[in-house]
């Protein structure tokens, strides 16, 4: 990439930064930056295919509410929100662009089929904290891999807050031992919505050319185990009848829905938050709680069997759901007060060794290259990433088995940690204090990196020392920070 370019890009990513920001607020409405998507493969090689042409799958917002529909069994989608106690809720996922149902990974069974409803499906989870507590949920390690805080650094994201801390910067983070830092197993995430791949959808209906491909103007019904408690929770619950013991993932509806004016797909369910909103969807009686997930069930009654097992709970599963302990499962009606994080991707063409997803977007509340978690850019987080460049032979750091492995400073995400993911946070000329100003300081300093042979001084990137860095040292700072 031209260095033109790259200050180009610095300023265009510091700008959607600042946009993703933007938090709920009490809203129930997540924002996340529109253009920011980017593909970031799992793969050994760093090179599975993926359908001609592909786009990477730009998540633009999440919206949870209170819902009240006017005539829940035959249409739950046509209604009006609840700002206080509500029996349903109400999710919608919107995407840029058509973004098909998942078809199967090749898991439990079904063949791998991710490309059954068209050539660009969407893969992810949208985590619900519903206490909006970080310390009372979480996945184990098998499933905390594919989720959001084991893959947000490869972004170059960082969390607001103290979870943060809790983000994999690097392959050597992740380990399988639940008690060892940093602690991304714990989410805080109660409840996911799963566009996991991990079963077949059943397309319940269709319009448009109905060819079973999800295409622009179209808007679908599937039903699938779609929404989950947990599965961490499972080890000490006493549900039962979901695809697993002590699972809750109960088979629902979710729609499908392109809009060709505005291109954007969305992704709505509209749920239960109790038995009786359930029984509207249903149109039927409510029923008592009996902890049957194939029958009519709730979020409430998922609650109701974490806090009444949280008290035996114990190991891994009850630092989890010990913070559960004697709760209400009654509190938890206003959808607007619960958390909400987001890993979006797509899938491989053909299957890959040990990579199921094809990351491409994240969202919430996460800052561009903030590396020392303090939710800001600064000369830290520029420090960090020069200390490598300074420290390589070549400048390159270069990172082994790139893929399955990252570092949340390889900023552009091309495998390497070098002057362009410095230049993503700090334009070329900015070097020294204070941050964001050139002055005689920042002359001053190439100067003296200039002399020792730096490798933050060779602005071609070419491991040579000559007129043309100084050239292009003068123009940069001419040109000044965006």
């Amino acid at each position: 990439m031209k260095r033109d370019d790259l200050k180009a890009v610095t300023g265009a990513v510091l700008a959607l930064s600042a946009l993703g920001a933007a938090a709920s607020d009490g809203t129930g409405v997540w924002i996340d930056p529109a253009g920011d998507a980017v593909i970031r493969r799992t793969d050994t090689g760093n090179d599975g295919p993926l359908p001609a042409g592909f786009e990477p799958i730009d998540l633009l917002e999440v919206r949870v509410r209170g819902w009240q529909a006017n005539n829940p069994a035959s249409d739950p989608y046509t209604g009006f929100e609840v700002s206080g106690d509500a029996h349903l809720f109400r999710l919608d996922i919107t995407f840029a662009g058509v973004a098909a149902p998942p078809g199967p990974l090749g898991l439990g069974g079904e063949p791998y089929d991710p490309h059954r409803f068209g050539d660009r499906p969407v893969f992810g989870y949208i985590e619900l904290d519903i206490d909006d507590q970080k310390n009372s949920g979480g996945e184990l390690w098998g499933l905390a891999i594919n989720r959001y805080l084991a893959n947000v650094g490869r972004f170059g994201l960082s969390p607001q807050g103290s979870i943060s801390e809790r983000i994999v910067r690097n392959s050597d983070d992740v380990d399988q031992q639940f008690f060892t830092l940093p602690e991304f197993e714990r989410t805080g995430g109660d409840f996911a919505f799963a566009l996991c791949g991990c079963f077949a959808p059943v397309i319940v209906s269709q319009n448009g050319d109905q060819d079973g491909q999800f295409e622009a103007g179209e808007t679908w019904i599937v039903s699938g185990r779609f929404f989950e408690r947990f599965q961490a929770f499972a080890g000490w619950s006493d549900m039962f009848n979901g695809s697993n013991p002590g699972l809750w993932d109960p088979e629902l509806e979710v729609r499908f829905s392109h809009d060709a004016g505005t291109d954007e797909t969305t992704v709505t369910l509209v749920y239960g938050i109790s038995n009786v909103g359930s029984a509207q969807l249903a149109g039927t009686a409510p029923m008592s709680h009996d902890f049957r997930v194939d029958n009519q069930t709730s979020i409430e009654e998922a609650l109701e069997d974490l806090i009444e097992r949280a008290d035996d709970a114990d190991g891994e599963i009850g630092e989890l759901s010990d913070p559960w302990r004697g709760r209400d499962y009654t509190d938890y009606r206003r959808p607007r007060d619960w958390g909400a994080s987001a890993l979006i991707g797509s899938a491989y063409t053909t299957p890959q060794s040990g990579a199921l997803f094809v990351w491409t977007d994240t969202g919430f509340n996460e800052t561009f290259g903030d590396l020392d978690d303090d939710d800001l850019l600064g000369q830290t987080d520029v420090a960090l990433i020069e200390g490598v460049i300074d420290t390589d032979a070549d400048g390159r750091f270069a990172i082994d088995n790139f893929g399955p492995r990252f570092d949340i400073r390889d900023l552009d995400g091309n495998g390497e940690i070098n002057l362009e993911d410095r230049w993503q946070i700090a334009c070329p000329a900015d070097l020294a204090a204070p941050f964001g100003a050139l002055n005689f300081f920042d002359i001053s300093a190439y100067i003296t990196l200039y002399n020792q042979q730096s490798q933050l001084a060779d602005f071609l990137d070419d491991e040579q020392f000559n007129f043309f860095d100084i050239a292009a040292m003068i123009s940069h700072y001419n040109m000044g920070c965006p």
